[in-house]
């Protein structure tokens, strides 16, 4: 025992040096000056909602001290930001999420993003992840879904994020919430509720380690904690500098705190001496029936052994291999992977990684249904696996994702056929009573050519190729290069420089005349976005917008745009500058948010910019979501003036339903059908038709990308009423922008002979 305890005591130590050392190795982060101010005025007063979610996350060490695996991270992000935070303990989750709420604290750790939450708090890239299982009395269930608790009693924390999820997805199930896990396993353990909702460590922690033996797993819930730190969404400086700390944080240190707190131990142990003390006291008292006693005490302790063994293999099981599908996880893949890139690498011999990643996967989730989606999953498993030798290693990292770890030719022929075999097994069909389903995948194949300080890193050049793969390859395959991780490192650095300059004038906007055809008169603008790199110069709009959606940061873009916008048409009207409307690009994430149409009224009165000069230019996409919801947030705004376009109208989903049935006020044609209407009948067909279209609707119509007089002429002649185009102006600063430039515009467009009526 001594041995044993100098052992763990000695590997404690070890990682707590390493950890030392670990936090003295943290990344310089770059803050601009107005986060470097807030932190000097706030840092010290900003405060961190902790509470005691055992057994890793945190735990409670001597009053209000509290230490674990979040509280290490905290540590490093304060070292990071050169602040020390002050730390508030609750007592149990409900109340911490109680006082983010009320707003009480700054910051909350351990927390998992759900769409209520995220109505008063932003949240931090994901730190760690939780598996939840069920919990039943033994006996009751031999394997269990949350479907199968409908009319049951089931017990889970309050305020956390299970409770929305079980509320969204399993109505008919009775929640019981209670104020912790040892109460809802003491319910379970009692009778008084059919099921616990925890992780397979807490349920270890409140039923083994508590005395507790009646307990088992028997499924999963179907959500997965997705662990982050969270702070006030009314203080987004304070969430900037949360994720630069965050991205700041090197593999290393991450690991050095993984491995301290999530170290598998033998939990299974028996206590030998209290089992012979046990008996001598048993044979003792009850010398007359010892012989039955011990007969009796034998079977039972032949029973708990065997019951503890299964404990040991199920988690001894779960520890390297995927539950769902049997493949092994993550973890297992790491560590062989570790032992692969040790060996020496040759052109017939190297180590290699083909990530397979399911096109489209969620599609089934969501028109099937999780159950039939887990079963395409364990599937796809089965079948990759059958075409795997016996040195291939196949891990499920989660997902739809699956990774094939082998040593193989090095040469890219031989490993582009394994691939394409890999490929067309995920592509044959997959029959589920009488439904058949047919997937594609891509994947992305990474080689090790030289040796790695860092194993994970050939993982790394996978998902980069697999990325590439779904943007330009869907459905076959790309090798890793390394221009990809140069494009990453890039995107990185440009969304760290786009989320500076939407607070800085190096984000701008220009504006784009819109004429009526038949006067010649300019009639409004379109509010364009534009980025000026202190070192890369102009970005391309179709770049920069693509990375905020991808980061999103699109958002926060379109809300800067629509406050510049607002603010640059109040100061025109004071100039004296008479337009009829001044539009404004919404895109879909901003549109659906829930206080949408509260933000733009908002912006209006702070600028004092006229509701009714203002126009949204929505896409079709927007009417693919909640269609009931679009229609209160266009009411809620047209009620005040705000006036609707479609924006890229012909080129989405089109349908004459929400053109009759929502407030849309004007069509924008894309330039595209412009651009071939000189040449392409097609083209001309679907201008004019649209044109028609619009017309019978009582709705205007412009077109935009007109370019040259034939194509001015046409549209004139086909009475379409608005158009913007380089043939009337350019995109301007809003400088540039002046009554005798717009009357300027106005005569060159007037001096356009128009064509005869076609």
């Amino acid at each position: 025992m001594t041995a044993v305890l100098s052992s763990k005591l000695a590997s404690l130590l070890v990682s707590f040096f390493l950890l030392i050392m670990s936090v003295s190795a943290v990344a310089e982060i770059r803050l601009t000056q107005e986060e470097s101010r807030w932190l000097e005025q706030h840092g010290a007063s900003v405060t961190v909602g902790v509470a005691i979610v055992p057994p890793y996350l945190s735990n409670s060490v001597n009053g209000n001290q509290v230490e674990g695996l979040s509280m290490d991270y905290l540590k490093l992000i304060e070292q990071a930001l050169g602040s020390e935070f002050k730390y508030r303990v609750f007592d149990d989750f409900a109340s911490l999420v109680a006082a983010a709420r009320d707003r009480s604290v700054d910051i909350v750790f351990a927390i998992t993003k759900t769409e209520k939450r995220s109505e008063y708090l932003n949240f931090t890239p994901v730190y760690s992840h939780v598996g939840n299982k069920i919990f039943t009395q033994k006996g009751r269930f031999k394997r269990a879904t949350m479907s199968d608790f409908a009319g049951k009693r089931f017990a889970l924390p309050r305020e956390t994020a299970l409770i929305e999820y079980v509320q969204n997805n399993y109505p008919d199930v009775q929640l019981v919430q209670v104020r912790n896990l040892q109460e809802a396993f003491s319910l379970l353990a009692a009778g008084l509720v059919d099921g616990v909702g925890a992780s397979a460590s807490a349920g270890y922690l409140y039923s083994v380690k508590e005395g507790i033996d009646n307990i088992s797993i028997v499924g999963r819930i179907g959500l997965d904690y997705d662990v982050a730190f969270a702070s006030r969404n009314d203080r987004p400086l304070l969430g900037q500098l949360l994720d630069k700390a965050m991205v700041s944080l090197t593999e290393t240190q991450k690991q050095v705190i993984e491995e301290r707190w999530l170290s598998p131990e033998d939990s299974q142990r028996i206590d030998t001496q209290t089992v012979f003390q046990w008996l001598m006291i048993v044979g003792f008292a009850l010398t007359v029936v010892l012989l039955l006693i011990v007969v009796l005490w034998n079977r039972s302790l032949k029973r708990e052994v065997t019951h503890r063994k299964e404990i040991q293999k199920e988690v001894s099981f779960l520890a390297y291999h995927d539950e769902l599908t049997g493949a092994y996880n993550r973890q297992f893949m790491a560590e062989t992977l570790a032992e692969y890139t040790r060996l020496p690498c040759t052109e017939t011999q190297a180590t290699c990684v083909i990530l397979l990643g399911l096109d489209n996967f969620s599609l089934i989730n969501e028109f099937y249904g999780q159950k039939i989606g887990d079963f395409v999953l364990r599937r796809t498993s089965e079948r990759l696996q059958g075409r795997l030798d016996g040195a291939s290693v196949l891990a499920r990292n989660g997902g739809d994702e699956f990774t094939v770890l082998l040593r193989h030719d090095a040469n890219h022929t031989s490993l582009s056929h394994f691939a394409d075999r890999l490929i067309a097994e995920i592509s044959l069909p997959i029959v589920s009573g009488d439904q058949s389903f047919s997937l594609t995948a891509s994947a992305g194949i990474s080689i090790q050519k030289h040796e790695l300080d860092d194993p994970l890193r050939l993982l790394e050049q996978a998902d980069l190729a697999l990325h590439e793969a779904k943007k330009k390859n869907t459905g076959s395959y790309l090798f890793y290069a390394s221009e990809m991780s140069d494009r990453l490192h890039e995107n990185q650095q440009l969304v760290v420089a786009l989320a500076e300059a939407l607070s800085s004038d190096l984000f701008y906007l220009e504006y784009q005349p819109q004429v009526a055809l038949c006067s010649g008169e300019v009639i409004g603008f379109e509010a364009l976005a534009r980025w000026q790199h202190p070192t890369l110069g102009n970005i391309p709009p179709d770049r920069f917008i693509a990375l905020a959606e991808q980061e999103g940061l699109i958002v926060t873009l379109g809300d800067r745009v629509l406050q510049l916008a607002c603010q640059q048409g109040c100061e025109w009207l004071e100039q004296g500058i008479e337009f009829q409307r001044l539009a404004v690009n919404v895109s879909v994430k901003q549109f659906v948010e829930s206080d949408f149409a509260s933000k733009v009224l908002n912006v209006l009165e702070q600028s004092g910019f006229p509701a009714e000069k203002l126009e949204l230019e929505i896409t079709e996409s927007v009417f693919l979501g909640d269609l009931t919801l679009a229609k209160e947030t266009m009411q809620k705004l047209t009620q005040q003036g705000v006036c609707f376009s479609i924006d890229d109208f012909g080129t989405g989903f089109s349908s004459l339903l929400y053109l009759k049935d929502l407030p849309v006020l004007k069509l924008k044609l894309d330039q595209g059908f412009i651009r071939g209407i000189t040449q392409d009948n097609s083209s001309l067909q679907i201008v004019k038709a649209s044109l028609q279209m619009g017309q019978a609707l009582n709705m205007d119509v412009i077109v935009e990308g007109v370019e040259t007089c034939d194509e001015y002429q046409m549209l004139l002649a086909m009475r379409c009423g608005h158009a913007q185009g380089y043939l009337f102006g350019r995109p301007m600063k809003p400088d540039l922008i002046t009554a005798p430039r717009l009357r300027q515009i106005s005569a060159s467009v007037g001096a356009i002979v128009p064509a005869s009526v076609i």
